[in-house]
């Protein structure tokens, strides 16, 4: 249960970051399952017939772990692009105002201009300098594979100075070097660049550029009275373009050496300009192969919960077997996966957030890798348990007859299918609505945490329970309180407010699901158990999932979550309403018949006899019945009618006429054993006939 819970929770946010819609997801969850539903089923069936099923166990929960990798092949249906909200562009002289995009080609930055004129409000020129077409420092390479970037001050004489960005690209290849200018001399302060200044009221005649070059000219702009005098490229005071004198450093020295040659630098500024001012909308999703993506998700899910029924039954049934031979509690056994649950799911949700945000498919890579390595780990314990003990099945066919025809089975089948859909519903589509609101995988994960020590109790004390209330109580209400968590989920408005109402997935999966398999295996024989229990997993974690993610799908594409949590939360009330007048009308009476009989049997005075006495009883009636067949052969011969047999004389008689010790029950201390007293049950049916 502990691995399952790595990936349950976060499969339907998967589905979401491979691009398929809330629709599709339904469909994935209604068509998986379609082959996997009699995988339980088999598994019962598999399991009454073999007996010892240890070494099939094992093989299906390991190869369940490596059939989840699978996952990590599938690719995405759509993708929706990390699109920039910004446009770079370089802000030039040429010779007025020129802004050319600075990197259309990342699909981040891909920006389609308006075919018309418009007019931006204002635009911050950036990190104003003097880019250099060719390089006004040489360096060695290997300097700047320990630096990566270097600051170099030039003097050209005492007052001016040049100071040069170098640095390399990410493939190591030289880019382009930009400059700064610092005249200490106050009369040509003017000169000094500042890094930033303002362009107010831009007009960019977009329909006029030349697309293939994309440069736009500044057709009309205004500028404060001072930044225009400077910066204005017709007029303004500061240098258009610069010589700066180019300088080579040194291999293996740090010495530099100044050639004769210089390098001309021009006006360069960084500018941004939001992309909706300037572009037109991009596409939200980019669709790939959605039918390739569809159908590989779907077989992955096919084959993993083909092994994951077959796994889970299988566990069930050996839990069964094991808790009937040496009589332990079933709901505390299901403590140890919900303490699983609790640990994994929190656990991977924090993997997903750690190595990526959930936003991405292949953020949720690494929990299937944790759910394999988990598999791998159970499956090698598993080599190490008893199954031996189990009893074959003789006819199965009989087996299943017989349950089919018990009112009881039939209703259980019933109520568990009804919780199956519930339960297919919330776990693959609450996720989706949290996600909605907010929620992050690491909290998703710790519902699953919420709601695993909530059924800490339950589990505990689910055969107290039982017995105390009934089974019939226990699993009415169950759907009761799935009612409430639905009408709950209907009616949040902040994700974390589900954490009150995922508490109560402690009844309907602590009391519910336990209930429903304690009082499973009481309605079953030791032969059939196995099989009952396949049907109930069949029914609940196969049928009744897939139909109510299917129906859940759908009317969450048709009607949102919020009306679709309010419908299955009236079906399973009225199931939970149903269930219970049913059984209080005819089962229950039925169960107080039975138990006043057993009652009464038990109250009927009883005697005890020696064993000694026993044995001389058992030697007269031998004799006895020596004697008489003797007799019997000696009329035969002598032609007359046999002896007639007197009545009720094999009552305390084993086929050959003698007290063996399958018909003995288990002596007290005081070597007695104990009889009925046949003229009491005469006197009581004589007193019962005159009343």
């Amino acid at each position: 249960m502990g691995a399952t819970q790595c990936v349950a929770p976060f499969t339907t946010l998967l589905l979401r970051a491979l691009g398929l819609t809330v629709q599709e997801t339904g469909f994935v969850y209604t068509i998986g399952p379609i082959i996997p539903v009699f995988a339980p089923l088999l598994a019962g069936i598999i399991a009454d017939k073999i007996g010892n099923f240890r070494c099939i166990l094992v093989f299906s929960v390991a190869l369940s772990g490596f059939i989840s990798l699978a996952y990590l092949a599938i690719p995405p249906a759509r993708t929706s692009p990390n699109y920039s909200n910004k446009v770079s562009f370089s802000l030039s002289c040429d010779p007025g105002f020129v802004l050319t995009p600075s990197s259309l080609k990342q699909d981040k930055d891909k920006c389609v201009f308006f075919n018309k004129t418009v007019t931006l409000s204002s635009v911050e020129a950036k990190e104003c300098g003097y880019l250099c077409k060719q390089a006004a420092v040489e360096y060695p390479a290997k300097l700047l594979k320990e630096v990566k970037k270097v600051k170099l001050v030039q003097a050209v004489n005492p007052l001016l100075y040049h100071m040069c960005k170098i640095q390399n690209s990410k493939d190591n290849m030289p880019v382009t070097q930009k400059c700064f200018r610092k005249n200490l001399n106050k009369s040509l302060s003017h000169e000094n660049m500042p890094k930033s200044f303002m362009i107010h009221n831009l007009r960019l005649p977009l329909s006029e550029i030349d697309r293939t070059q994309l440069k736009i000219p500044v057709a009309n702009f205004t500028m404060s009275a001072e930044e225009l005098r400077s910066f204005e490229c017709l007029k303004g005071r500061v240098p258009k373009k610069i010589s700066v004198p180019k300088i080579t450093m040194e291999e293996d020295s740090p010495d530099f050496t100044e050639t004769a040659a210089s390098v001309e630098c021009h006006f360069h500024c960084q500018a941004t300009i939001s992309h909706n001012l300037t572009c037109e909308d991009r596409p939200h999703s980019i669709v790939h192969n959605v039918a390739l993506s569809f159908w590989l998700f779907v077989t992955a899910n096919v084959l993993s919960k083909l092994f994951i029924g077959l796994t889970y039954t299988l566990f069930e049934v050996a839990v069964v077997a094991i808790l009937k031979e040496y009589g332990y509690d079933y709901g505390l056994q299901r403590i140890y996966g919900s303490i699983g649950g609790m640990v994994f799911a929190p656990l991977s949700g924090f993997f997903i957030d750690h190595f990526g945000k959930g936003g991405h498919y292949q953020d949720y890579y690494v929990m299937f890798i944790f759910y394999c390595c988990l598999k791998v780990l159970c499956a090698f314990l598993l080599m190490k348990v008893d199954l031996r003990f189990k009893v074959p099945a003789r006819s199965l066919c009989e087996n299943m007859g017989n349950l089919l025809r018990n009112l009881e089975v039939l209703l259980l089948l019933c109520v568990v299918f009804i919780s199956g859909m519930c339960y297919g519903f919330i776990e693959n589509f609450l996720p989706w609505h949290l996600h909605d609101l907010g929620a992050t995988n690491w909290f998703i994960g710790c519902l699953t945490t919420i709601a695993s020590v909530a059924a800490l109790p339950f589990l505990a004390c689910s055969g107290a329970i039982c017995k105390k209330f009934g089974n019939f109580q226990a699993i009415a209400f169950g759907l009761v309180c799935y009612s409430i968590r639905c009408i709950g989920y209907s009616l949040i408005q902040d994700y974390y407010w589900c954490a009150p109402f995922e508490v109560l997935e402690g009844v309907t999966t602590g009391l519910l699901v336990t209930a429903a398999i304690i009082y499973g295996s009481q309605l079953a024989s030791k032969t059939n158990v196995a099989t009952l229990q396949g049907i109930l997993a069949t029914l609940h974690y196969g049928l009744g999932k897939s139909i109510g993610s299917l129906l859940g799908g759908y009317l969450m594409s048709k009607l949102k979550a919020p009306f679709t949590f309010q419908i299955f939360s009236g079906i399973s009330l009225v199931s939970a309403f149903c269930y219970y007048l049913i059984g209080k009308l005819l089962i229950m009476p039925k169960h107080a018949r039975a138990l006043k009989r057993r009652q009464e049997i038990m109250a009927m005075p009883i005697e005890t006899i020696s064993r000694k006495e026993h044995k001389k009883m058992s030697t007269l009636k031998r004799k006895e019945e020596t004697k008489r067949s003797d007799k019997a052969k000696e009329n035969e011969q002598k032609g007359q009618p046999p002896l007639p047999v007197t009545e009720n004389a094999e009552v305390h008689m084993g086929e050959n006429g003698v007290l063996d010790d399958t018909q003995m029950t288990d002596l007290p201390p005081d070597d007695t054993m104990i009889s009925l007293d046949e003229s009491f049950v005469e006197n009581e049916g004589q007193k019962k006939e005159k009343s």
